[in-house]
């Protein structure tokens, strides 16, 4: 089994809507890996699932085995756990994962972008700012796609905030013009 191939189970997830199926496969598939995905990454795509299907329990179960696991993941299964926790009104742990992600100050622009939108989600605007200006900061030294997504949140949450614009808002007026400006892009 590949990342292509969970890939498109999930893909065939979107267009069926039984996500709870899916999430119950992907437990089914951890449970008998033997290589190429590892455990603890299908444990978290089982647990996106049981999110989807609005089994935030579920969802919460499966991260915590993801992180027991400490096999490689495609995110920080601590975010993951941290929105199933703040769905299920645990706030004071879900708030203790995300600074446990602090504690390790990520230099992953994307760890920072997953708990900027968690925590915009959540209407922690000043810690969702926080985390995307930090995460801009990091990006701009060449992960363009990220550093785009941190800004767009970024911007929301300054808007959120009635902040005044800063030289955040021109960097992203600056990208979205060379976005706009690239060949095949014009949209008209």
């Amino acid at each position: 089994m590949t990342e292509d191939d969970l890939d498109d189970m999930e893909f065939d997830t979107l267009r069926t809507g039984d996500h709870a199926a899916a999430a119950k496969r992907f437990v089914e598939l951890a449970e008998t890996v033997s290589g190429g995905v590892s455990r603890a990454s299908l444990l978290l795509r089982a647990g996106e699932q049981w999110q989807h299907a609005g089994d935030h329990g579920k969802a919460a179960e499966n991260y915590r085995d993801a992180l027991a696991d400490g096999g490689d993941t495609y995110g920080d299964p601590r975010i993951y756990l941290a929105g199933a926790l703040f769905e299920l009104g645990e706030l004071d742990e879900a708030r203790g994962l995300i600074a446990q992600v602090r504690a390790d100050s990520p230099q992953d622009p994307e760890v920072h972008r997953a708990v900027a939108e968690l925590l915009y989600e959540q209407g922690e605007l000043a810690a969702a700012h926080d985390w995307a200006t930090e995460g801009a900061d990091l990006a701009r030294a060449g992960d363009q796609e990220s550093l785009e997504g941190l800004l767009r949140i970024r911007y929301r949450c300054r808007l959120d905030l009635r902040r005044p614009e800063d030289r955040y808002d021109a960097l992203l007026d600056e990208l979205l013009k060379k976005t706009d400006d690239a060949p095949g892009r014009q949209f008209r």
